[in-house]
């Protein structure tokens, strides 16, 4: 057994887990006056394994005066992951401002150029790693950042997370949320990890 065997096998353990999002609270922003917005809601996981820099998932969410009840909502729009974990991960959270339908086309349209421009680099690459594809929408708000009409984040979150549930329990992961720039926590997201 070689060094890097050795540590994999004392140090690491592998968890397959499933994460979806429970709730979303804001307080003390401007767009909680709103009765109803539509933001860009991105989590992202940090190295969740060897080889997997990060994965992101990206979607609409419908806040209600800064309020989000996901467990109302079908299982396929809750889930964001189902993913083997190498002993801990962190997770980042960005919610974009308010966007309106035409932007929200413009970044499914730039998400998708993404995807296919990852899908292609891999091609070429003989398939060596999938981690940047699953960075394609966040690369997709990367290009629009130039635009000027580009989401604005307005709200952001990062939790290193090593408490890893075992095989058939659920744990709720609350990720405290900032406004960029300031440290005061101004509402939190609610995950649930199922081992």
């Amino acid at each position: 057994m070689n060094v890097r065997q050795a540590y994999t096998v004392k140090h690491i353990m592998k968890t397959s887990v499933e994460i979806t999002l429970k709730s979303l609270s804001l307080s003390g922003i401007p767009e909680k006056a709103l009765p109803v917005s539509r933001n860009l809601l991105t989590v992202e996981m940090i190295w969740p394994k060897v080889g997997t820099p990060r994965k992101s998932a990206t979607r609409q969410i419908t806040m209600k005066k800064g309020k989000v009840d996901f467990t109302t909502e079908p299982w396929a729009k809750r889930v964001l992951f189902r993913e083997d974990i190498d002993g801990h991960t962190a997770f980042t959270v960005s919610i974009a401002e308010p966007v309106t339908l035409q932007k929200l086309h413009r970044l499914l349209q730039l998400t998708a150029k993404a995807a296919l421009k990852e899908g292609a680099d891999m091609i070429d690459a003989a398939l060596v790693s999938y981690g940047d594809i699953a960075a394609a929408p966040v690369d997709a708000l990367a290009t629009m950042v130039a635009e000027k009409d580009a989401p604005r984040v307005i709200v952001q979150g990062i939790l290193d997370y090593d408490d890893l549930p075992a095989a058939g329990e659920t744990k709720e992961v609350v990720i405290p949320l900032t406004r960029p720039k300031f440290t005061r926590k101004i509402g939190t997201l609610t995950l649930l990890v199922q081992g």
